[in-house]
C-alpha cells in the first residue's frame, strides 16, 4: 500500500483567458458601435454677433402681447395682422402670452398669425419682461 506523493491532485489557480478573450471582443464591439451612436440634430442656430443682447424696439418690431382673451377673437386678430404686414419687408413678429392663457389659445394665436402672413414668429418666454413699457421693457 504505497501512496503517490506529488503526483496528481486538485488545481486550485483560475485559467483567466476566455475571460480576457470575452472583454476583448465586447471591447472591439462597443469601439465598432460607439461612433454609429451619435448622430447629431440638424438646428439652425442662429451666427454669433458682436451687438448687445438687449436692444430697443424700433418701429419695425411688432410685438404681440396676450394677457386674458383676445379681443374681438381670433379672426379679428388675423385681419389686424394681415393689415400690418402689408408692405413690411421683414415679416417678424414677436409673441409673449400669459402664463395663465390655456394652450389651446396660444396656437390659435400663431396659427392667425400665420395665417395674417407672419414668416417668423419669436416667442418671448422672460416672464419679467414688460414689452409695453417704454423703451421696450429694459
Amino acid at each position: 500500500m504505497a501512496m503517490s506523493l506529488g503526483g496528481s491532485g486538485v488545481k486550485s489557480d483560475i485559467n483567466v483567458t476566455p475571460f480576457v478573450d470575452i472583454v476583448l471582443v465586447l471591447l472591439i464591439i462597443f469601439m465598432v458601435v460607439t461612433p454609429m451612436l451619435s448622430r447629431a440634430l440638424d438646428v439652425a442656430v442662429p451666427p454669433k454677433s458682436e451687438a448687445t443682447a438687449a436692444q430697443e424696439v424700433t418701429a419695425d418690431q411688432l410685438i404681440l402681447t396676450v394677457k386674458g382673451q383676445v379681443v374681438g377673437g381670433t379672426d379679428a386678430l388675423q385681419g389686424r395682422i394681415e393689415e400690418l404686414m402689408k408692405g413690411r419687408k421683414d415679416k417678424i413678429v414677436f409673441f409673449q402670452a400669459d402664463n395663465d392663457l390655456p394652450y389651446q389659445t396660444v396656437v390659435d394665436v400663431m396659427d392667425r398669425m400665420r395665417g395674417g402672413g407672419v414668416d417668423k414668429i419669436g416667442l418671448i418666454t422672460d416672464e419679467n419682461l414688460n414689452v409695453t413699457a417704454p423703451g421696450g421693457g429694459q
